[in-house]
């Protein structure tokens, strides 16, 4: 297998309009990033997965330790897309239960599909607004089951069986 084969480049990349494209908070505070694009063209790193996780406890008064991050990253390192990132989920809450439901099947398949740990990261990170949420978050967990199931989506078939079980976890939950 050469690269050429393993890799292919999204469409977004050869856009000439978008070649010279940097990022900036202005652009976000102007309302000039479209949420759901950003997420489909970057990359949660561990830093910015940290970052997110702790900032939304936080503000869910889970008590996440501090209320100031110190982003300490290089140039290039992620800084203002880690920035825009938080101020999007902030901002749009169906991107934010998207995003973070996500989150919390990755917390289930690492725990080698037990849902409490997903459970637990979704009633941590939206507090007492979980019990509003939960009929959305099972519809959005039922919908990435699915996935697993579709031609040519190998790569959903993990995390597939760990939104069903997290599904099923959440639609039991009572208490």
């Amino acid at each position: 297998m050469s690269i050429h084969a393993l890799c292919k480049p999204r469409p977004s990349v050869f856009a000439a309009d978008r070649r010279a494209t940097v990022l900036n908070l202005d652009t976000f505070l102007k309302g000039q990033v479209n949420g759901p694009e950003f997420f489909e063209e970057n990359f949660f790193t561990n830093g910015m997965l940290t970052l997110v996780d702790r900032a939304f406890r936080h503000l869910g008064g889970a008590g996440a330790g501090s209320s100031v991050f110190l982003l300490s990253q290089a140039m290039g390192g992620g800084k203002t897309h880690s920035m825009i990132t938080l101020g999007l989920l902030a901002r749009d809450p169906e991107l934010r239960i998207k995003v973070l439901g996500e989150f919390a099947v990755r917390e289930t398949t690492a725990a080698d599909n037990s849902p409490e740990p997903g459970r637990q990261y979704l009633r941590d990170t939206f507090g007492q607004g979980y019990w509003g949420k939960r009929e959305g978050f099972i519809g959005l967990l039922e919908w990435l089951a699915a996935l697993g199931n579709a031609e040519g989506m190998n790569e959903w078939i993990a995390d597939s069986a760990g939104a069903r079980i997290l599904a099923g976890r959440l639609r039991n939950d009572h208490a």
